[in-house]
C-alpha cells in the first residue's frame, strides 16, 4: 500500500513539473509572438509613408472618439428607457 502511495505521489510531482514546464513554454511562446509583432509593426511603419500613416493615425483617433461619444449617448438613451418602462 506504501509503495502504491509513493507511485501515486511520484506520478503527481511529475505531472506537476510537466505542468510547469508547459505554462512556461506558453508564455515563452507568446513572448515571442509578440516581439515578432512588434517587429512586424515596425517594419509595416517603416514603409508607410508619413503622411498616410498620420492621416490613419488621425482617423483612427477620431473614430476613438465617436465611439466614446456613442457609448455615451446610448448609455443615455438606455436610462432614458429605463426611466420611461419604471414609470409605465
Amino acid at each position: 500500500m506504501k509503495a502504491l502511495e509513493n507511485e501515486a505521489e511520484s506520478y503527481h510531482n511529475q505531472i506537476q513539473v510537466l505542468e510547469n514546464a508547459i505554462q512556461n513554454k506558453e508564455l515563452e511562446t507568446q513572448e515571442q509572438i509578440t516581439h515578432i509583432q512588434q517587429e512586424y509593426e515596425m517594419k509595416i511603419k517603416g514603409l508607410m509613408p508619413a503622411t498616410v500613416r498620420h492621416e490613419l493615425e488621425d482617423t483612427i483617433s477620431s473614430l476613438k472618439s465617436q465611439v466614446t461619444f456613442l457609448q455615451k449617448r446610448a448609455s443615455v438613451l438606455q436610462e432614458e428607457l429605463n426611466t420611461y418602462r419604471n414609470r409605465r
